[in-house]
C-alpha cells in the first residue's frame, strides 16, 4: 500500500462523538502526519464513536469498547528515524480490527479508537515499560518487563519480524513527546467513558478491541476468538460464560488467556470483583483478511454483523435485559 504524504484527514478534538460510519470511510493505507499537528489544539490523536451525547456524560450503554492497535498514522519524524520502511513497520498493526466495530457503536458501546500506529507508541503499555537501551542518554526506568525485553515495549524497538526500527538512538524527550502526543490523550478519554458509566449505571465493562495472526508461532491455527481477563482478575465468571455462549452459538471457536491473557488496559482498568471490569478480545485474522493488507470484504461485512449482535448481547447482559 501506498503511504499518503499528507496530515491524517479527521480532526475532530478527542471527547468529540462521530457517526459509525467514520469506520467504513477510512483509507486503510498508511498516513504520515506532520508532528505540528500535534500543536494543532483542534487535532486528536484517536476518533471517538458511540451517542452524540458521549461528551456530555449521557453514554447509553454501560459498556465501552477500546481499539489500541488499528491505527495507521506516522508521524514524519518517527519515519526519518526510521531505518525500516512504513511496510515494514505495518506488520505491528492490528490490520483493519476497527473496520469491524461500527456496529458496537450503533448498539450503543462508546468505542475509542487510536488513530496512531503501534510502531509509534504502544497504547496497551504501562508508561514505564521503556527500553533504556533505546536511547542516547540515560533515563529513569523501572526494570525491564517481559515486553521491553522481547522489543515491544512503550516504545517499540523492534519490527513485527524482529527487525530493529530504529537507525540510530532517540533522544530520551521522545518518551514524554509521544506519551503526551498519544498515550495520555487516549487512557485520558478511556478514563472519562468509563467513568461517565459507572456514574449513570453503576458499573461499566471495557472491551479491548484487537487482532490476531491466524497462526502461532508453530504454525497451530488459534481459535476464531480469544479472550483475555488475566486468567479470571479481570472480569466475573458470569460474564464470561456469557461471552463463551455468544461465540459458540454463533459458530465460532473460543479459547481463553492462551496466548493472549490481556494486556495492560485489560489489567489497568478491570478488576473481576468491581464495578469496573474489562476484557481483551482478538479476533483471528484469517476470518476477515487475504493476506496480510488485504481485507477480504464479503468476510469483513458478514463479521462487522456478528461484531454489531456481539455489540447489543453486552449491552443487553449487562443492564439484566437477558
Amino acid at each position: 500500500m501506498s503511504e499518503t504524504a499528507a496530515a491524517d484527514g479527521a480532526n475532530e478534538p478527542a471527547g468529540a462523538a462521530s457517526t459509525p460510519s467514520g469506520f467504513a470511510a477510512r483509507d486503510l493505507d498508511p498516513v504520515t502526519v506532520s508532528d505540528t499537528m500535534f500543536d494543532d489544539p483542534g487535532y486528536s490523536p484517536l476518533d471517538l464513536y458511540g451517542s452524540a451525547q458521549a461528551d456530555a456524560g449521557d453514554l447509553s450503554a454501560p459498556v465501552v469498547a477500546s481499539c489500541p492497535h488499528a491505527g495507521r498514522s506516522y508521524p514524519a519524524s518517527m519515519l526519518a528515524a526510521s531505518k525500516e520502511p512504513v511496510s515494514a513497520l505495518r506488520g505491528l498493526e492490528d490490520f483493519g480490527v476497527d473496520c469491524l466495530l461500527p456496529g458496537l457503536a450503533a448498539a450503543g458501546v462508546t468505542t475509542v479508537v487510536n488513530r496512531f500506529s503501534r510502531a509509534y507508541i504502544d497504547v496497551n503499555r504501562d508508561p514505564a515499560a521503556v527500553d533504556s537501551s533505546m536511547f542516547s542518554a540515560p533515563v529513569s526506568t523501572r526494570p525491564p518487563c517481559q515486553h521491553v525485553r522481547a522489543g515491544y515495549g512503550l516504545i517499540p524497538r523492534l519490527t513485527a519480524t524482529r527487525k530493529p526500527i530504529y537507525a540510530g538512538k532517540l533522544d530520551p524527550t521522545e518518551i514524554g513527546t509521544r506519551l503526551g502526543n498519544v498515550h495520555t490523550p487516549y487512557h485520558a478519554a478511556l478514563t472519562s467513558m468509563m467513568d461517565q458509566a459507572v456514574s449513570r449505571f453503576g458499573k461499566v465493562l471495557l472491551i479491548d478491541m484487537h487482532s490476531m495472526p491466524a497462526f502461532d508461532r508453530l504454525n497451530n491455527r488459534l481459535a476464531d476468538i480469544i479472550c483475555g481477563d488475566g486468567f479470571g482478575t479481570t472480569l466475573d465468571r458470569d460474564m464470561a460464560d456469557a461471552i463463551t455462549g455468544f461465540f459458540r452459538d454463533r459458530g465460532f471457536s473460543i479459547d481463553w488467556n492462551h496466548p493472549y491473557a490481556g494486556g495492560f488496559i485489560t489489567r489497568e482498568y478491570g478488576k473481576a470483583d468491581s464495578q469496573r471490569q474489562a476484557v481483551q478480545i482478538e479476533i483471528n485474522r484469517g476470518l476477515y483478511m487475504d493476506g496480510s493488507t488485504r481485507l477480504n470484504q464479503p468476510r469483513v461485512a458478514g463479521l462487522r454483523d456478528t461484531i454489531a449482535e456481539f455489540g447489543q448481547f453486552l449491552t443487553s447482559h449487562c443492564r439484566g435485559t437477558v
